[in-house]
């Protein structure tokens, strides 16, 4: 039966796509192919949470030469406007393999990037005979709970409507900040995403927020490919971080792990000669070793990457206060003096001067206070010990405080390296 290919050009993925129903579930997908190359395994792309068919037409073009390529859109994923709550990663996999099957295809290449990996590493795993390579980039073994935390807060968020809030967190997440001298992503670059956040449509904010508590819904992967995987990620990826993938490579065991260099979260964007010239290498079957751009990690080496999103500065006024409001009462407010053990862009570890937290009520509604410099951060705390420390991430909201922020952690009078004596603190608060 197979696909019924078109030839690719920029007008073509544009088109209508077609549509593949399952029960009550559409598959909207584009097939592309030059006639020389039908007889191959496709590779089928599978859109994520913003991506539509246009995010990947470099992608596209770059692979066209050599495999077809399917655009694939899931129910809720990439411009499928269907709301679809009650489906999981796995439902979505199942999805995917009645796709394959009706269309008789002996093979295909899966490719999913940040939220359709998780999507495609399931539909290897659960049908390894229809596979043939899988490239995954921005995917976790197990979601992180500080990462929960930052997902669960953008959905909140959104319930309540704050979408200017909302859109700012959005891009504050997935760009990294401390890093945009080495990653290029550029304002303009920054204003056009937030302004895409601020502009969804309500069928998109509603899907963003099926798409998170799906996310949120995952415990853990389902398994592991044998098929031979590419895992990748940008060196610099703040949200689902370096170590997370390696660690996915890790348990695959045919995976090959590259980082992209001088990329953040969307390699495919930031990076894209690099990116492309790695994913059709390695569905050719051709040496990683010689392309530029990359650093390719042994087997042996995954389990020893950094997991730390940024070096951790010590103030050089370490005291503060953390406050919480009371939804009840002035009198019943949360008020302490803290030291700021250290902290980067990312979150915080201070510890309190007299301990006692009750973080069941109050994980995500406080404020760090700092006086030098003139500093209100808001926080969500995601780790507390009886000795007083309190692991924090910020919940940053606001870009032009967030670049002031950035600016001011750069600046040696108001934050330092920390010494010996600052990693041996470090060492025995963790």
């Amino acid at each position: 039966m197979g696909f019924s290919f078109q030839s690719y050009d920029r007008g073509a993925i544009k088109a209508v796509p077609h549509a593949f129903w399952v029960g009550q579930w559409r598959i909207d997908y584009l097939a592309f192919s030059s006639p020389e190359n039908a007889h191959k395994p496709p590779l089928l792309v599978i859109g994520g949470a913003f991506q539509n068919f246009t995010s990947y037409k470099y992608s596209v073009e770059a692979i066209y030469n050599d495999f077809p390529v399917v655009l694939v859109d899931l129910p809720s994923l990439g411009n499928n406007d269907q709301l679809s709550p009650e489906l999981g990663m796995e439902d979505l996999a199942d999805l995917l393999h009645e796709f394959v099957v009706f269309t008789g295809v002996e093979k295909v290449h899966v490719m999913g990037l940040s939220l359709g990996s998780a999507i495609a590493s399931t539909f290897a795993y659960k049908y390894p005979a229809l596979m043939d390579k899988l490239i995954v980039a921005g995917i976790v073994v197990r979601p992180r709970k500080s990462w929960r935390m930052l997902v669960e807060e953008s959905v909140r968020v959104l319930d309540e409507g704050r979408m200017d809030e909302f859109s700012q967190a959005v891009v504050l997440y997935l760009v990294n900040y401390e890093r945009l001298a080495e990653t290029g992503i550029t304002p303009t670059a920054r204003r056009l995403f937030y302004r895409q956040m601020k502009m969804l449509s309500d069928n998109e904010r509603e899907r963003y927020k099926i798409n998170g508590r799906r996310l949120l819904s995952v415990e853990g992967l389902l398994g592991y490919p044998q098929c031979e995987t590419l895992v990748t990620t940008g060196e610099f990826d703040s949200f689902t971080l370096p170590w997370e993938n390696a660690a996915f490579a890790a348990r695959c065991p045919n995976a090959r792990f590259a980082l992209i260099k001088g990329a953040d979260h969307l390699p495919q964007l930031e990076k894209r000669d690099e990116s492309l010239a790695l994913f059709s290498a390695f569905l050719r079957g051709d040496p990683l070793e010689p392309l530029a751009g990359l650093t390719l990690y042994p087997k042996h080496k995954l389990g020893h990457l950094e997991r730390r999103r940024g070096e951790r500065l010590v103030p050089c006024n370490t005291r503060g206060r953390v406050t919480c409001a009371s939804r009840v009462s002035d009198r019943l407010g949360f008020e302490r003096a803290v030291k700021v053990v250290d902290i980067n862009f990312f979150g915080c570890l201070i510890k309190l001067d007299t301990p006692g937290f009750p973080i069941a009520d109050h994980a995500r509604d406080c404020t760090l206070h700092l006086a030098s410099p003139e500093l209100e951060l808001e926080l969500l705390v995601f780790d507390y010990d009886e000795s007083g420390l309190l692991r924090c991430l910020f919940k940053h909201g606001n870009i032009a405080a967030a670049e002031r922020f950035a600016a001011l952690l750069k600046d040696p009078a108001l934050f330092l390296s920390p010494g010996p004596s600052a990693v041996k603190v470090h060492t025995l608060y963790g």
